[in-house]
């Protein structure tokens, strides 16, 4: 049984090696085995016993970056994460990148990629924490400091790991990030805990499909595509922009009951109160439709988590 679980992480990290490769970036460093001993003990956050399943949730409200334009907090931080879970949200859906010395750290990127000014996957995460701290005073957080938060007794809150897009030559480092997240979120038995969202990037999806094939952590594609298109890839859930895909009260032409109709999950971001994200729907009439329309849904996302809270209550 040993052998066989070895030899079977050794061929997915064959094929981690090979999509690296691909991407035609020789000096990048490449992905290290997956850990196959799971810990006895559990993270940093001082409990006796590792939590490794979320309480039961009565929403399917998506806190984006923790609801940092409602709560003021910084994007991606401890402190949003935590209103978040004060809420009873789902979720939180929060960015990672990948480090050069293997790290995920979880943040809101400027200008595409730059963390503290710096490219993550050229610095360590000590070099990257050095560099600046959030708004709010706080260290820049990893992925395990994010889990010792939400792995707690009674917390129904899950983390919703978004995989981003860098550009079309740099997909070999978002899928280092998909992957060290997937090694992580197995030592800490957390995959109850955590779900990703896909840049629409095929090469960078077809990889998170992989992962999520090996390490069962469920993955939303972000691709403007027919469901046919994402179930080719191993897809069963949709994750699409309200304002950018989705009609009516978008500028797509995708819709719910299509991808309801062809058997697949369909989740949107953002529905809000008012402007301000480029990707959100924001009138009464599209609140209200997608309101109505929340049993069909996987999840909606939102920047103002308390506010959609209300409006579905």
């Amino acid at each position: 049984m040993k052998f066989r679980k070895f030899l079977s992480f050794s061929l997915l990290f064959a094929a981690a090696c090979a999509l690296t490769a691909a991407c035609g970036k020789t000096d990048i460093p490449q992905p290290k085995p997956p850990v196959t001993q799971q810990p006895e003990e559990p993270g940093d956050n001082g409990n006796t016993e590792l939590v490794t399943e979320p309480a039961a949730c009565d929403n399917k409200v998506v806190a984006h970056r923790g609801g940092s334009r409602e709560t003021g907090q910084p994007d991606n931080s401890r402190a949003a994460l935590r209103y978040t879970m004060g809420l009873g949200c789902y979720a939180m859906e929060c960015d990672i990148y990948w480090t050069k010395d293997d790290n995920v750290v979880i943040a809101h990127a400027s200008n595409t990629y730059y963390v503290n000014g710096l490219k993550p996957w050229e610095h360590t995460l000590e070099e990257l924490r050095r560099a600046g701290k959030l708004s709010n005073g706080e260290e820049l957080p990893t992925l395990e400091d994010f889990l010792d938060i939400v792995q707690v007794k009674d917390n129904c809150t899950k983390l919703c790991l978004d995989i981003k897009n860098l550009d079309a030559t740099l997909t070999a480092y978002p899928i280092n990030a998909v992957r060290r997240a997937c090694e992580i979120i197995k030592e800490r038995k957390a995959e109850k805990f955590c779900e990703f969202i896909c840049t629409g990037n095929e090469t960078v999806a077809r990889a998170a499909a992989t992962y999520m094939a090996a390490y069962g952590v469920p993955v939303g594609w972000m691709a403007n595509k027919a469901p046919a298109s994402h179930k080719a890839l191993g897809f069963s859930w949709a994750n699409l922009s309200a304002a950018s895909y989705m009609n009516p009260y978008g500028d797509g032409t995708r819709s719910i009951d299509e991808f309801r109709n062809a058997g697949m999950e369909i989740s949107v971001f953002n529905v809000d109160k008012q402007s301000g994200d480029g990707n959100a729907v924001y009138s009464n009439e599209a609140v209200n439709y997608y309101i109505s329309r929340y049993n069909d849904l996987r999840f909606i996302c939102t920047n103002y988590p308390d506010w959609l809270l209300k409006k579905l209550k």
